[in-house]
């Protein structure tokens, strides 16, 4: 009996310490306990890389597009080019997107093989990295959720976006990116070709060699399941692809911009003022033309005459209005929209002073006439 209750207490003796045990591991988690992740199933090891390639990506090539938002999460939008593609110009595959963990996950992947194949070393913030997947963070004693997202406004990097669930889909209304997490280590060449497989001069100085070391250490880790792949970024890049409909089309482009100029591409509402800014000067135009017609021999002289002054001839008038169609065509293809704007504002302006200033003038004579057909019928009454 005594031994039966020797037994009982001891069990539970042991529940208790390790149940103490248990809160006190859990209890040392203060402020700096922001990398507990909740994405773990999608982590970068040895599982992301585990599938078949494809294709031969050695003649291949990807060009990552930009980063958008939409209902499936942040996702980077890429296009994957073919053999022959000349710089990512011709011989395109599709395309398609993937999640920003994925995407960026093999992109560093990629660069670490690069770099180690050229004898060199490629470095990226652990700590940044784990916030690729969404993490609970402590901010003034205030407790959320950070993952890493799109930049916003590019399209073109990357940053810290808070999230009010452990699942980050539920975006906080007030954003504070001063959370003092550096995430500038994460960098991806968006609008740059990138060849998927890549070959260094050093490399092939260690293959055309059997007896260098360095050549046993770069075959040794062809048996790491990491560096299988000759090209992860592209491998991930297509086997964690997902469709990229118009809508996700239509943004990525959106995105996507050179480096001056204001040439981002035209919004569907900057599409709609063009058109109308369009249509009021080719309307304007017509009516200045109406009201030219309508002229007396005195003014249309006085008018060719204010062009001669100018240094223009009249029958090169029809050939600068078309050139300066033209040029504004040229700046909506190219989409330098402050350019466009301005010369479209000022053609605007331009034709509707001159319609206003014809009219006023033939208004005037208007009006004369009607005062001298007035006088004249007052004389013949009086006479």
């Amino acid at each position: 009996m005594r031994l039966k209750h020797f037994l009982r207490y001891l069990v539970l003796f042991a529940t208790a310490l390790t149940l103490v045990q248990g809160d006190d591991d859990s209890g040392d988690s203060g402020e700096e306990e922001e990398g507990q992740g909740y994405g773990d199933g999608e982590d970068d090891g040895m599982g992301f890389f585990n599938y078949n390639d494809e294709f031969d990506f050695s003649e291949y090539a990807i060009y990552p597009l930009s980063c958008i938002t939409d209902s499936d999460g942040s996702n980077v939008v890429f296009e994957l080019y073919g053999e022959g593609h000349n710089q990512c110009s011709k011989k395109s595959v599709g395309t398609y997107k993937t999640s920003v963990q994925y995407f960026v996950t093999a992109y560093v992947k990629q660069k670490q093989q690069e770099a180690e194949m050229s004898g060199g070393d490629y470095e990226v913030d652990e700590e940044a990295i784990g916030y690729l997947y969404c993490t609970q963070f402590v901010y003034n004693n205030n407790y959320f959720f950070v993952q890493l997202g799109c930049r916003e406004g590019t399209g073109k990097g990357f940053q810290i976006h808070s999230y009010s669930d452990q699942y980050c889909t539920e975006k906080m209304e007030s954003q504070n990116y001063n959370l003092g997490i550096d995430t500038s280590s994460i960098m991806v060449g968006f609008e740059y070709c990138k060849n998927c497989q890549y070959q260094s001069q050093y490399a092939n100085n260690n293959n055309n060699n059997n007896n260098n070391n360095n050549n046993n250490y770069y075959n040794n880790y062809a048996y790491n399941e990491g560096y299988r792949h000759d090209s992860p970024l592209c491998g991930a890049a297509w086997n964690y692809k997902e469709t990229c409909n118009r809508s996700c089309k239509r943004a990525a482009k959106s995105g996507s911009s050179s480096n001056s100029g204001g040439s981002a591409a035209f919004s569907t509402v900057g599409k709609i003022f063009l058109w109308l800014f369009s249509f009021s000067a080719f309307f304007f135009l017509l009516a200045a033309l109406a009201q030219r017609k309508k002229l007396s021999k005195s003014d249309a002289v006085l008018e060719d005459a204010a062009v001669k002054s100018a240094g223009l001839d009249k029958k090169f008038i029809p050939r600068i209005i078309i050139a300066y169609a033209l040029f504004i065509i040229f700046l909506i293809l190219f989409k330098r929209k402050i350019l466009t704007w301005f010369f479209l504002l000022v053609g605007n302006v331009g034709l509707l002073w001159y319609y206003c200033h014809l009219q006023g003038r033939n208004n005037e004579n208007k009006a004369a006439a009607n005062d001298f057909q007035s006088y004249k019928g007052e004389v013949l009454e009086v006479s």
